[in-house]
């Protein structure tokens, strides 16, 4: 099959051949380097100012109706290689506004994505100062009432904090943090926890 053939046929039914993409994703690497542009890099450090300093920026981020989220060098550093990576799938030499309006949006939706489902509580900057204080609180009751090699219900550890006059969501979202740091699991179809440390 000549190379007339192949973009006929892939265009016929929509998708590149797992050869191709091979192909395309060696040629891409051995050849295309792309650096940030000077336009790029501007766009990069004055989003990196606003999302390092949401309160400065947060009627700006209102007026846009988008949450504010804070960045760390690690994450910057992700943004600039998403950029980069973008860049280089269309083989160009440098990266572009482009190419870095479109890694914030990804790092955006993301990261709000994982605190929406609770992966990021407990993480300094992704919550209010109240909450973050309130989860603290939480999770230090939470480890005084809680003996390490004991077990206790869910439900029951839920309960007394909300007459404790805590949100019920806010006390679910330290047990899974608990539980993602492995300081309890779950035991008997999720309906005990017990702390292993």
């Amino acid at each position: 099959m000549n190379a007339d053939q192949h973009v006929s046929q892939t265009e016929n039914d929509g998708e590149l051949s797992l050869e191709f993409l091979k192909k395309f994703v060696a040629y891409a690497r051995a050849t295309c380097a792309p650096r940030l542009c000077d336009a790029a890099k501007d766009k990069l450090l004055n989003n990196y100012v606003k999302m390092r300093n949401p309160e400065t920026h947060e009627n700006h981020a209102r007026s846009k109706k988008m949450p504010m989220i804070p960045i760390t060098i690690r994450q910057l550093e992700a943004i600039i290689r998403m950029s980069e990576a973008l860049a280089k799938m269309e083989l160009q030499p440098f990266a572009l506004e482009r190419h870095v309006d479109e890694a914030i949006r990804l790092f955006r939706v993301s990261t709000l994505a994982a605190a929406e489902s609770g992966e990021l509580a407990g993480i300094e900057g992704f919550m209010s100062n109240t909450d973050q204080s309130t989860f603290n609180r939480i999770e230090n009751q939470l480890r005084k009432r809680f003996a390490i090699g004991t077990y206790v219900s869910e439900d029951l550890i839920v309960n007394e904090f909300v007459k404790q006059a805590y949100e019920e969501s806010m006390v679910k979202k330290v047990i899974g943090y608990c539980v993602r740091r492995g300081l309890m699991i779950y035991k008997y179809q999720r309906k005990m926890l017990y702390r292993v440390k």
